[in-house]
């Protein structure tokens, strides 16, 4: 695995675990918001990289 990869799927399990504990607290999740979370964290992410996972996950449509 490359180190690109491997900072992508790294990248997603952040944004995976932010959105299922905002889930669990507030019900609800918006995507700018969770990209708002990663990047004060440090992550270099977008908009739309958090919809495809929180799809992925069930969560966003």
């Amino acid at each position: 695995m490359s180190a690109r990869h491997r900072a992508a799927r790294q990248r997603q399990t952040f944004i995976a675990r932010v959105a299922r504990t905002m889930h669990r607290e507030d019900g609800h999740i918006n995507p700018v918001e969770i990209a708002h979370v990663a990047v004060c964290a440090g992550w270099k992410t977008n908009p739309r990289e958090v919809r495809h996972v929180l799809t992925r996950l069930n969560l966003h449509r």
